[in-house]
C-alpha cells in the first residue's frame, strides 16, 4: 500500500487505542495475555464512554 494508512485502520487504531495504552503500561509483551487485556481495557472504557453520551444527551 505504498505506506499510506487507509481509513479502516486509522479508526481501528483509534479504538483500540485505550487498550494499548494499558497494556503498555502494565508492560505485557506480545501473547494472549496482552489480547485479553486489551480487550477488556477497550470493552470497559468503550462501554463507560457511551454510557455517559447517553447521559449527558438525554
Amino acid at each position: 500500500m505504498n505506506g499510506s494508512i487507509s481509513v479502516g485502520t486509522a479508526l481501528a487504531r483509534a479504538f483500540l487505542f485505550p487498550g494499548d495504552l494499558a497494556c503498555t503500561a502494565m508492560g505485557l509483551d506480545s501473547d494472549d495475555k496482552r489480547e485479553l487485556v486489551r480487550m477488556l481495557v477497550n470493552s470497559l472504557v468503550w462501554i463507560v464512554l457511551g454510557m455517559l453520551a447517553v447521559v449527558v444527551l438525554t
